[in-house]
């Protein structure tokens, strides 16, 4: 009876046992169908990348309300300001064959879009890719260097007038060889832009940089050659563009010449519009050519850096600036202009600490120097050529945050004849940065 009884529970046991393990089994198999589902529907956050960075910083200038293009004009009763430089975030989302990218820049002056266009490359063809949308200009390599890893506060003062802000709306075609084919490390851009520039806040102009003005777009083209060595010790790079774009003239009130009178005095000649069509059908010229070059070596040292980078052209504006307008102009004027830059960058052997030196020029118009500026043939100091010389020391505190400080000098050519630039203004101007990078 006592074996029964036992052999009965036994029995019992196990086949609660058995339905357990089949409950168990069931919840196992339930929470996989959940798992595969949170993992189809979220899939797609692997191939998203969210990144970003804070520029805070603070400037000294030596005059109350100087202009300034170290981060903008100060006000007319201050020397000295606290601002967020800059403070992006950037979403990039890429598969196989595409890449979205959308970036907005917040600071305590407003918030824009940096970055928004979308990236197609060919399947077949995958060296070629197609881009639409807002984004950097495809010229020379300052401009489409980084904000975040520049050893320099901000870009040169030929680049903020030429080309300001950076960015510009349009398309273009870019043809990179992937690695392990022939050629390499040689990139082709491409492409037609609206060629205004975009929005930012606290900008000069104002914050109404957005559409564009007129049927006409500029082309802007770059071929690049970047390669190291076998030990990636030495890295160089050399790369010539072509800007070549304008704006709508409004009527025929031009002034593309400089003449001498019998005294040796010049001045700006309008341009003869009673032969052939009217001005106002055509454009004007903004006709840039550049080239580029670079090379990194690294060695007990540290790693030595070597960056120059050279323009001339034709630059069309206002009397009183040489600025890429953001308005159709109703009186322009045609500029020769040439500029430039040198970097030398030296990281101090192994450890976090670097220096850093910049000169650059920028001549608004090579046929008008200081002493043509007699303050009687209308001539503004729009016409005046400036340098500059910065010295920079960065220390690399982490690998998110880095600490920048930045003494700029800025020259202009003097001007006997003119009212307030007789002699050098006095803007140079100190910049104190913390950026943090995630």
């Amino acid at each position: 009876m006592k074996n029964r009884i036992f052999i009965l529970f036994v029995c019992v046991i196990g086949l609660q046992n058995a339905d357990a393990q089949v409950e168990t089994q069931k919840e196992l198999d339930s929470l996989k169908i959940v798992v595969s589902d949170i993992n189809k529907n979220l899939g797609w956050l692997k191939n998203l990348k969210v990144g970003g960075w804070i520029q805070a910083q603070y400037q000294y200038i030596e005059t109350k309300g100087a202009k300034n293009f170290d981060g903008g004009d100060f006000p007319a009763n201050s020397n000295n300001r606290f601002m967020i430089r800059r403070g992006r975030v950037k979403f990039t989302y890429t598969n196989k064959y595409s890449e979205y990218v959308f970036q907005l820049n917040a600071t305590e002056r407003g918030v824009n879009i940096a970055d928004i266009y979308g990236r197609f490359i060919l399947p077949k063809a995958p060296a070629f890719s197609v881009t639409a949308g807002v984004m950097n200009r495809p010229f020379g390599f300052e401009i489409e260097q980084s904000s975040s890893v520049r050893e320099t506060p901000e870009r040169s003062r030929f680049n903020q007038t030429l080309m300001p802000n950076e960015r510009d709306m349009g398309a273009k075609i870019q043809f990179i060889p992937v690695k392990g084919k022939k050629l390499y490390g040689f990139r082709i851009d491409g492409g037609f832009y609206n060629g205004q520039g975009i929005a930012v806040p606290g900008t000069t102009p104002s914050f109404a940089w957005t559409t564009d003005y007129d049927s006409f777009k500029d082309f802007i083209g770059k071929m690049r050659y970047d390669r190291s060595t076998k030990n990636d010790k030495i890295n160089y790079g050399l790369g010539v563009s072509h800007y070549n774009g304008g704006f709508l003239y409004q009527n025929n009130a031009i002034y593309n010449n400089i003449v001498s009178d019998s005294l040796g005095i010049k001045s700006w000649q309008i341009a003869d519009s009673t032969r052939g069509p009217a001005y106002s059908k055509h454009k004007a010229p903004r006709i840039y050519y550049g080239v580029d070059a670079q090379i990194s070596i690294k060695s007990t040292l540290g790693t030595t850096s070597i960056r120059g980078e050279y323009l001339a052209g034709t630059q069309s504006g206002s009397l009183t600036s040489s600025r890429s307008p953001s308005t159709l102009l109703p009186v322009t004027y045609v500029r020769n202009f040439n500029a430039g830059y040198a970097y030398f960058i030296q990281r101090i052997g192994q450890t976090k600490h670097e220096l850093a030196f910049k000169f650059e020029w920028y001549d608004p118009n090579t046929k008008i120097s200081g002493k043509d500026l007699t303050g009687t043939n209308g001539m503004t100091d729009a016409e005046l050529k400036y340098t500059m010389i910065g010295i920079g020391y960065n220390y690399y505190a982490h690998e998110n945050v880095k600490f920048m400080f930045h003494y700029n000098m800025v020259t202009n050519e003097s001007a006997n004849g003119l009212t307030g630039f007789t002699k050098d203004i006095r803007d140079n101007v100190l910049t104190l940065r913390m950026q943090y990078k995630f």
